[in-house]
């Protein structure tokens, strides 16, 4: 393996272990945050090599782009498998209160 891939392979499994110690809720996402980021991170190189520019470069290895890449794959990486708030308590819980408000009867004066 090429030096400049084990540093890219590096660098963008550190990121993803980092966003899922940040944004991680269940285990599962651990290796999902994780391909996401090395995804990401090719892409933006990927991207890089296509415009033909380099904000910060080690090696062969497009540092910024790369980075770039896989915070935009983690942040949709994050609204796909982020599980959405429970609803349902949320429901019955109004529903019961709006209930015993129409069922109060008015004081006898």
């Amino acid at each position: 393996m090429s030096p400049g891939f084990l540093l890219a392979l590096t660098l963008a499994s550190i990121v993803g272990l980092l966003f899922h110690s940040l944004f991680g809720q269940r285990l599962w996402q651990l290796p999902v945050y994780w391909a996401t980021a090395i995804t990401g991170f090719l892409a933006g190189e990927i991207a890089s090599g296509v415009v033909g520019g380099s904000l910060l470069r080690i090696g062969t290895v497009p540092v910024a782009e790369g980075l770039a890449g896989a915070l935009v794959a983690l942040g949709i990486g994050w609204l796909l498998t982020t599980p959405a708030p429970p609803r349902g308590r949320r429901r019955v819980a109004e529903t019961r209160r709006t209930s015993m408000l129409r069922h109060r009867r008015a004081p006898v004066d």
